[in-house]
């Protein structure tokens, strides 16, 4: 049982690696396209608007909580239910496993507040961004 909880601990670990990176891999695409675009707009700005809404690492980090919260909630039920000290060591790996789970999901959770509550204090999140056009060259159409 242990290894399987193993594996499938490796997997959920890579599984939530790969979301990471392809967040990342994402804002990076953003602002690449951005830069190309006639009317660009700075990187603070797409970033803002691409985690003002739910992405697949928000619905990967409640489901880390979770199954970190459920895999404690069973082995405190297991625990409560018998008591003997032959089958402590087996519960110590589980109730470490969720512990673990839980607190990636919260340490997650806790950054992506951090993120948005620093957009906010900015005003980042209610400015209306506009980009006044170039006229450098033309001395008749000045804003």
């Amino acid at each position: 049982m242990n290894m399987l909880l193993a594996i499938i601990g490796g997997l959920l670990g890579l599984f939530v690696t790969g979301v990471a990176i392809y967040t990342a891999w994402m804002i990076h695409q953003l602002w690449r396209q951005q830069a190309a675009a006639p009317k660009a707009l700075s990187q603070v700005e797409i970033a803002v608007s691409y985690f003002s809404r739910w992405t697949v690492m928000d619905y990967t980090v409640i489901g880390l909580f979770i199954s970190g919260l459920l895999l404690l909630l069973a082995q405190l039920f297991a625990i409560l239910r018998d008591q003997t000290a032959t089958t402590a060591a087996f519960h110590f790996s589980y109730l470490l496993t969720g512990l673990i789970l839980c607190a990636m999901g919260m340490l997650l959770l806790m950054v992506r507040l951090i993120v948005v509550l620093g957009f906010a204090q900015t005003g980042a999140l209610h400015r209306t961004f506009t980009v006044a056009p170039d006229h450098e060259h033309e001395p008749d159409n000045t804003n």
